[in-house]
């Protein structure tokens, strides 16, 4: 009997250990889907200018805490230099819609087209977020304000598409992570 024990103990502690590593599925963070969701954000945009385009798109991050919205989105018109629109899709799937007026003139910039982006929100995430991230996400889950966006690159001179993923806490100053990657083929760009 005094033999077995020793046994049975390190089988439990090596079962303990093989389950908590796993595959990386074990970060609970989740994101909307910008591609599902970007035809009915097109459709309310062009209902309010039908050459509407979208300017950028934020999907915060879901892991225990609560967002009221899913993803905002951005769009401007060529035709309209005195208000943007925000369309927001809140938890419920409804769509809330802000004309934005503006004092000056809008700043136009290239539309955001699909051909501009081929990772979705969750593919992003993933090429994204490196190992201080996930800890960080696993470690202030409710403290978390985080969130994807997609945009143009104003510190590039051509201003090429990007997924830009911030990584923050919401009531502490301290650790903030900025990850640019290309939309396209998840390659990191630039982390600080």
């Amino acid at each position: 009997m005094r033999i077995r024990r020793p046994h049975i103990l390190l089988s439990l502690v090596l079962l303990v250990g093989l389950s908590g590593c796993g595959n990386g599925d074990g970060l609970s963070v989740k994101v909307e889907s910008l591609l599902e969701n970007l035809p009915v954000l097109e459709q309310t945009a062009a209902a309010w200018r039908d050459d509407a385009y979208l300017a950028f798109a934020d999907v915060p991050l879901h892991n225990g805490n609560s967002s009221p919205w899913l993803i905002a989105a951005a769009f401007q018109s060529p035709s309209e230099d005195s208000e943007s629109l925000l369309i927001m899709l809140q938890e419920d799937g409804s769509l809330t819609a802000q004309r934005i007026p503006h004092t000056v003139p809008v700043v136009q910039s290239d539309p955001i087209t699909r051909e501009d982006w081929a990772l979705d929100s969750q593919e992003a995430l993933e090429h994204a977020l490196d190992e201080g991230g996930r800890t960080f996400l696993e470690d202030h889950s409710e403290r978390q304000c985080s969130f994807l966006r997609l945009a143009r690159d104003p510190t590039v001179p051509t201003e090429p598409v990007i997924w830009r993923l911030a990584v923050r806490d919401c009531e502490v100053r301290g650790f903030f992570e900025e990850t640019i990657i290309n939309p396209i083929t998840g390659a990191v760009i630039r982390r600080k």
